[in-house]
């Protein structure tokens, strides 16, 4: 067994960058968050993880441990950060069962005496583990016909109202762009009740909204007579997957259906760019609908280990997912229900100024 590490809070050698990206170049599963210009990044910033180079029994394999908190994690519920060499490019994690233990094994051993929080796309192989989250992963090598043909109706409806009301979407490196996307992502926090600060005026290069000038990240947005409505940000990695990392929409802009038009666009220019998977960073009815029969559901998992695990800490951690997962449903429940309320009060009063004008009693 051959494994070879790199610790972001020390240099870097030469000689392991260059047998992480030949690495790299032979996953196609491999994300933005691999990357070691994105890993350097990171740890400017206080943020330290080990990069990690396996090969054992014919595998080869990259993976990416976070420190935090005092553990060590890899992944996100919607995202994983470990890729094996020759996997199946038209499937959509990469990785099997088998890979996922391997991985495990090996974290666990790394992590010693603290606790381990692997995310994979598999569920526990015999080991402790909880339900972390679900992703979506869209199979965009596809022409455009095919693309729009897997989409539910009603997001081809919203696209053609979209592009009716005068649409353009557009790739933008314009720092203008990026501020306003950040005012859009202002107001749709404080609409959904989420604090939020005001914009910064000048963030110093790539802190803020200016993160979208960094080399991993791609913004697109929809304008209409020259004003940005909506905008649609990624994490790219050349060669690998496409990681979807956020969005948002001025209220006229989600009510003219423009983020169907840009979701679409995203796919058709991403595939040309040579993406072959869209990881959709979560699972939406709204990005179920979008990617139609092209989209392939994957349930996340956490593998629990190392030396900081027990018992109670496996039930702890179970409990706060399931508290998790049902606070996101009431709260989208919630947003529902308001939304009901609003059309049906705008109905009502509708109704008593249409009656009003008819000199009929109403209410």
């Amino acid at each position: 067994m051959t494994q070879r590490i790199w610790d972001t809070r020390g240099p870097l050698a030469p000689e392991f960058a260059e047998a992480w990206y030949a690495r790299l170049a032979r996953c196609p599963h491999a994300n933005f968050s691999i990357d070691l210009t994105y890993l350097k990044w990171e740890a400017k910033h206080g943020r330290r993880a080990l990069a990690i180079l396996l090969e054992e029994g014919g595998r080869s394999g990259a993976l990416v441990m976070r420190e935090q908190s005092g553990t060590w994690t890899s992944g996100w519920p919607w995202r994983w950060q470990a890729v094996v060499e020759g996997s199946d490019p038209t499937d959509p994690t990469g990785l099997t069962p088998d890979d996922c233990a391997w991985f495990y094994r090996h974290a666990s051993q790394l992590a010693g005496s603290r606790v381990l929080r692997l995310h994979m796309p598999c569920p526990p192989y015999g080991v402790p583990g909880i339900a972390s989250g679900s992703t979506l992963l869209f199979a965009i090598d596809r022409d455009d016909q095919e693309l729009l043909a897997s989409m539910q109706a009603n997001k081809r409806r919203m696209m053609r109202r979209a592009q009716e009301a005068g649409y353009r979407v557009r790739e933008t490196t314009d720092p203008c762009d990026f501020r306003r996307f950040a005012e859009l992502q202002r107001e749709a926090k404080l609409r959904r009740g989420i604090p939020a600060p005001p914009v910064v005026e000048a963030p110093a290069p790539g802190e803020d909204w200016d993160e979208w000038r960094l080399p991993w990240m791609w913004l697109l947005v929809a304008d209409r007579e020259g004003i940005v409505e909506s905008g649609l940000g990624d994490g790219l990695h050349p060669g690998g997957v496409l990681e979807a990392r956020a969005g948002a929409s001025s209220p006229q802009a989600r009510q003219d259906g423009v983020f169907a038009l840009l979701s679409y666009n995203e796919a058709r220019l991403a595939r040309d760019r040579g993406y072959k998977w869209i990881n959709l960073g979560g699972d939406t009815p709204f990005k179920r609908e979008l990617a139609g029969r092209l989209g392939s559901r994957v349930a996340m998992h956490c593998w629990l280990g190392g030396g900081g695990i027990s018992f109670w800490r496996v039930r702890g951690e179970a409990l706060w997912a399931r508290m998790r997962s049902r606070a996101g449903r009431l709260a989208r429940d919630l947003r529902v229900v308001r939304t009901v309320l609003m059309v049906t009060a705008g109905a009502v009063i509708g109704a008593n100024e249409w009656a009003a004008l008819a000199g009929v009693p109403w209410l």
